[in-house]
Formats: C-alpha cells, structure tokens, sequence
C-alpha cells in the first residue's frame, strides 16, 4: 500500500521549487542568440525533469504531481512562448491582454 500522508522535507521541496520554478524563470531573463539561446532553453527543460524526479523519489506525491504539471507548463511554454517559464509566460500573456486598458488609465489620469 502506497503511504500517501508522506511529508515533505523542506529541504527536498525547495530543491524541487528551485529546479521547477525559480531556474526556468532566471534562464528566462537571459537573451542570448539562436543556437545558444535554444541550447538554453533544452538545458532548462531538462534541469525541470530533474526536479520532477527529485519529487519523485524524496517528495510527496502532491509535491510531484505539481512538480510534473509545472514542468509540462514549461515544455509548452517553451514551443508556444519561446520562453521556457511558465511564469514568464503568465506575464507575456497578461502583458497583452492588460497593457491596453493601463496605457488608457495613464494616459487620461496623467
């Protein structure tokens, strides 16, 4: 029977967060050309796989299944976005749909 009330170290879940979230989000801030940029971006892939199977084997099963849809989110950023965040790519995405209606806020307050 597989024990599901398993804690998470807090030393394994911010390894898995670091691994996850906050590398993709550093690489991302990085502009560098094609073929470097692209290596970039499979080397923060897979450094998110790795987190996914750190979760794996020492987290929660929470803690994984987040970690894999996190990763996921990544990769499809990656195809769609050309950024390999998914954080980032919440901030392309909302960037568009919200400049509109805050560049209209400036320019009629201001």
């Amino acid at each position: 029977m597989l024990d599901t009330q398993k804690k998470t170290p807090k030393i394994i879940l911010r390894q898995v967060v670091g691994w996850v979230l906050v590398l993709p989000l550093l690489a991302s801030f990085a502009r560098l050309p094609f073929p470097l940029g692209l290596l970039l971006e499979i080397g923060v892939i897979a450094a998110s796989a790795y987190g996914v199977s750190l979760a794996w084997r020492h987290a929660s099963r929470r803690v994984a299944v987040l970690a894999l849809i996190i990763t996921l989110l990544n990769i499809i950023s990656a195809f769609m976005l050309s950024t390999a965040s998914a954080l980032k790519a919440l901030y392309i995405i909302s960037w568009l749909y919200w400049y509109p209606y805050y560049a209209d806020w400036v320019y009629w307050n201001f």
